[in-house]
This record gives C-alpha cells, sequence and structure tokens, in this order.
C-alpha cells in the first residue's frame, strides 16, 4: 500500500511538473506573432430598389453581365503601406468556384492590426471587369459601405469581409470614384498644362485655371484646379498640372482623341493678383504625337503652354 501511494504522489508531482512547464512554454507566444487569415465576399447591391428621387443624379443605371465571377482583384493597405496589391498592380484573388467569396490565399494571411481595402473589383474568368466597389463618386451613396472600408484583424481569427460592389457598364468610371488607369490596362502617359494671363493693360499674370479632360465625351478629368500661391521671395506663382492620359492603340499617331477644355478662373484675395475676371476659356484636342512631344528623355516631361488674353 506504501509503494502505491509513493508510486501515485510521484505521478502526481511529475504531473504538475510537466503542467509548469508547459505553461512556461506557452508564456512565451505572443497572441500578436499569430496569422490572421482574410476572406472576401462580393454582395452585388440592387441599384433599381435605391434610385427613388436619386436616379438623376447620375443618368442611367449601369446594366449588369450575365457573366460568371471568377476572380477579384484588391488593394490592402496598413496606415500609409499598401501590403497587398498596389494602385498599378492591384492583386489577383481566385473565387470559390460557383461562389462570391475568396479562395485561401496566402498573401491574406496577415499579421494583426488594422488594414484598409482601397480598391476591389469582380472579373470574369475572360478578364471582363462585372463588378466594382464604390470608392466616392455618384455610386458611392447606393452601397451600404462604399471604399475604403476598415479592417480590424486579430489574432488568429479567420475573417470574412461582404464588400458591396455594384455592376459595371464601362460608363465614367470617376462615377465610382476611380480614375479610368486604375481599371484600365492601356499604357497611361503624362501630360502637363500651364497657362499665363494678360490683362487688358498688356501685364502677364501666372493664371489660376482649370482642366476638364474627355474621350468621346466621357470625362477623364472634371474641374481639377491648380495650386496658386505667393512664394518666400513675395512673387505670385502658379503651378502646371500634370495628368495621366491614356495611350489607346485605337487611334493613329497623330489622331486627336483627347479633348481638353481650360478655364481661367478669378484670383483674388492678393493685393497685387488680377482679381475677378471675365469667362475665358481654351479648348483643343490631342493625340499621342502632341503628348509624346513634350517628353525629354525617358521621364522629364514639359508642360504645354497656354495664355489667356494675351496676343
Amino acid at each position: 500500500m506504501k509503494t502505491i501511494k509513493f508510486y501515485l504522489s510521484f505521478v502526481a508531482v511529475f504531473a504538475m511538473l510537466f503542467t509548469s512547464c508547459s505553461k512556461d512554454e506557452d508564456s512565451g507566444v505572443n497572441p500578436d506573432s499569430q496569422k490572421a487569415s482574410l476572406t472576401f465576399g462580393a454582395i452585388v447591391q440592387d441599384l433599381a430598389a435605391k434610385t427613388t428621387n436619386r436616379q438623376s443624379a447620375i443618368g442611367d443605371m449601369p446594366d449588369c453581365s450575365d457573366e460568371e465571377a471568377a476572380y477579384v482583384e484588391i488593394v490592402l493597405m496598413r496606415g500609409e503601406n499598401e501590403v497587398v496589391g498596389t494602385t498599378d498592380e492591384p492583386y489577383r484573388v481566385d473565387l470559390v468556384a460557383g461562389q462570391v467569396f475568396t479562395e485561401e490565399d496566402a498573401k491574406l494571411e496577415l499579421t494583426p492590426g488594422n488594414y484598409s481595402l482601397t480598391h476591389f473589383s469582380v472579373y470574369s474568368a475572360d478578364g471582363t471587369l462585372l463588378w466594382l466597389a464604390p470608392r466616392g463618386g455618384a455610386l458611392a451613396e447606393f452601397v451600404n459601405n462604399s471604399l475604403p472600408l476598415s479592417i480590424d484583424l486579430g489574432a488568429g481569427v479567420k475573417k470574412y469581409v461582404d464588400v458591396s460592389v455594384l455592376c459595371y457598364d464601362n460608363r465614367d468610371v470617376n462615377q465610382y470614384g476611380y480614375q479610368f488607369f486604375e481599371l484600365d490596362i492601356n499604357e497611361a502617359f503624362e501630360f502637363c498644362f500651364f497657362a499665363n494671363y494678360c490683362s487688358t493693360d498688356g501685364r502677364h499674370y501666372p493664371a489660376r485655371y482649370a482642366v476638364t479632360l474627355s474621350i468621346d465625351g466621357e470625362i477623364l478629368y472634371e474641374g481639377v484646379e491648380n495650386n496658386v500661391g505667393r512664394n518666400d521671395d513675395g512673387d505670385l506663382y502658379a503651378d502646371a498640372i500634370c495628368f495621366a492620359l491614356p495611350n489607346l492603340d485605337e487611334y493613329g499617331d497623330n489622331e486627336a482623341y483627347i479633348d481638353y477644355t481650360l478655364t481661367l478662373l478669378d484670383w483674388t484675395g492678393e493685393t497685387d493678383a488680377y482679381g475677378d475676371v471675365d469667362p475665358m476659356v481654351i479648348s483643343g484636342s490631342l493625340s499621342r504625337a502632341d503628348v509624346m512631344a513634350n517628353f525629354s528623355g525617358n521621364d522629364d516631361v514639359e508642360y504645354e503652354h497656354f495664355r489667356f488674353g494675351c496676343e
């Protein structure tokens, strides 16, 4: 009997030691070091049910395709850093066959923390853009949650995030809060505008102006204003404005397809600025050759100089 009691006591002590060691080992694990897993699902919003008294704000509703969704492209940020995908090259994640949620993906096993989804688009197998999550623009009000979407990832969790999307019909992408080059695989090149204003007495001023750009009536940029002010030497200045423009293969080198309008704006609040002005507009069109003519070397771009009211 004493032998049995001694044996049981030994087992109990051994078990306590083992438990103690296990706890010591567990206590050394940092919960924040455990990865979190992220899955996205696309929830297509019903525009028809949400357009009462609001349809006039955006014109015709986007048409929906019957094609089956195959994959999504995303950009996920942590703070100011792009951690999955980039604006220039969003990251592709395949959807589970026949479903509208993403497959498991090693890129979406992430360190716990706060993230932000800034781009979410859904494509068919042949690369046709079907659905898009608005992140501003006139269509943002038609979804439950527009981008950017905040995502809080805890250690060891498998988080499923629903993303509200709308059908995409190749309308002006500004309605969805995107620029064309974020969704179009065509190469973009840069063109810069600068302008002066000449008053009736012949004095030249740096101009404050707004630029609108379009292709076949589709707005690329609308009413973008340049920065103006006074520098450290006390002189008035105005910045040039540069735009990324689509280099479209269907147009010939000398075929003008990018329409621009510059509108002169009042410059008030400065004692030696030109103040209020009569409406004045400069408009025209650009070809690929026009844009490329302003390139100096591979990277430098010279601005195109325009003049309001100058001989």
